[in-house]
């Protein structure tokens, strides 16, 4: 027979959603032939989860740890419920303080709430290292290594003191996307700004092509199928010191133009770009699928040498 015991902070908050873990994972979890009891009682400020455990038969290699998995397991669980939004949001405040942005505390936590949640599902973050299930695994692992030289646990003290590198990552992690929703604000704002300034633009070219290309993001035509040059944005932004993302390209040239209509070809490729040009431009934008050269699935490879659309 085996024997662990996790002490929880007697609050009802704390306790009662370890123990709904508990009951929620001998439903999930077929630890058969290892069968699992607990028991539960108070002392002092903490209840004590006492785990107890036995074989049909004789213990092996495989179901030694059995137990101990499962008891690692509902320790993982319960710190990714509880600690963990106690410790982002008092993550978030500490970050925002420093940057004094608490007067964006309620728009900003529910999305920092919301990204750590749903890590490994959203789009444009780079969520390998931290989605939920890698966090809850790297847990695990913990409490399973603490378990095989410690048959109690105290729960305070292991979210204390042995998961500090995990909270380190978390620091790191939490302290990115706030930097992310930042930027993302600062963006929304230059977008309004630059819709602003496009509204009382006079128009400079009635329509104008946009068609990936190869040696450069885009090439851009008029209406009549005549390439559109433009020599000084090519010079700011073939500056290797200032890498810029293909968007802030097509942007600049299109603010530049000031055209009527846009199209944009072989767009089913670039449904990113679609957005943002139409986040711009609105009306003005539409797509193509159906000409020769969308048909055709090309982009245009000689730069030196441009012929018409």
């Amino acid at each position: 027979m085996q024997t662990f015991q996790v002490w929880v902070e007697d609050a009802p908050a704390l306790r009662d959603t370890y123990r709904a873990i508990v009951e929620e994972l001998k439903e999930r979890v077929n630890t058969a032939p290892v069968h699992i009891t607990y028991s539960e009682q108070e002392q002092g400020e903490y209840a004590v989860f006492r785990f107890q455990s036995w074989c049909e038969r004789e213990y092996d290699a495989q179901t030694i740890d059995w137990a101990r998995a499962f008891v690692a397991l509902t320790i993982a669980e319960w710190v990714l419920r509880v600690k963990e939004p106690q410790v982002i949001e008092e993550m978030a405040s500490q970050l925002l303080d420093a940057e004094q942005l608490s007067a964006e505390w309620s728009e900003i936590l529910p999305y920092v709430q919301r990204i750590c949640r749903d890590a490994g599902q959203m789009d444009g973050i780079n969520t390998d290292l931290l989605t939920t299930t890698v966090r809850k695994a790297k847990v695990y692992r913990k409490a399973f290594d603490f378990l095989d030289q410690e048959r109690c646990v105290n729960m305070t003290g292991f979210v204390r003191f042995r998961l500090q590198e995990h909270w380190s990552e978390l620091f790191e992690w939490v302290e990115m996307v706030i930097g992310e929703y930042l930027e993302d604000q600062q963006y929304q704002e230059f977008l309004e700004l630059l819709r602003h300034f496009i509204s009382v633009q006079e128009p400079k070219q009635e329509v104008v092509h946009v068609i990936p290309s190869v040696d450069k993001p885009f090439r851009l035509y008029d209406k009549k199928g005549n390439p559109l040059l433009l020599e000084h944005l090519d010079s700011v932004f073939n500056l290797e010191e200032y890498p810029f993302r293909d968007e802030d390209y097509l942007v600049s040239a299109l603010v530049t133009l000031a055209p009527e209509n846009i199209v944009l070809h072989m767009a089913a490729e670039r449904p990113g770009l679609v957005q943002t040009i139409r986040s711009i431009f609105e009306n003005r934008l539409s797509t193509c699928r159906s000409c020769p050269f969308c048909q055709s699935g090309k982009r245009l490879l000689d730069g030196h040498s441009q012929t018409t659309l």
